[in-house]
């Protein structure tokens, strides 16, 4: 399983002929809440929001409850205490990804510094005909 971060995401959704390349399915790719949330955010129109929506069943959603929460503050403290400063959305989406041990798709350097301590993330790059 692939876990899209936002902004692969929005890199494809400006390149229409792009994403049909990555033939997404709900047995290969996935996301999480916060990725969503980011998305929805990120619309200009009311229409782009039913497109992002309608976008979305492509997917399968990587459900959290609220015992996530507690690990992603223990993460997050973890983080901190290491002098590792990075958003609590980059927290969640990365601990949905070891969760699930989805390999996760980004472009976003904070990543790296969470995955310095917390090796189980894994990342997940395309080989050139992959998109």
């Amino acid at each position: 399983m692939i876990l899209f971060d936002s902004n692969v995401l929005i890199d494809y959704w400006r390149k229409p002929k792009e994403l049909l390349k990555l033939n997404i399915t709900p047995d290969k790719f996935a996301i999480c809440g916060v990725v969503k949330s980011e998305l929805l955010h990120g619309a200009r129109t009311n229409e782009e929001i039913d497109d992002i929506l309608h976008f979305f069943h492509s997917f399968n959603l990587l459900h959290t409850d609220e015992y996530d929460f507690e690990g992603v503050g223990f993460m997050l403290q973890t983080l901190r205490e290491n002098g590792v400063s990075v958003p609590l959305a980059d927290v969640m989406i990365a601990f949905c990804a070891m969760k699930y041990d989805a390999l996760l798709w980004t472009r976003d350097g904070h990543f790296r510094l969470i995955q310095g301590l917390y090796p189980e993330l894994g990342f997940y790059f395309p080989r050139e005909n992959d998109g």
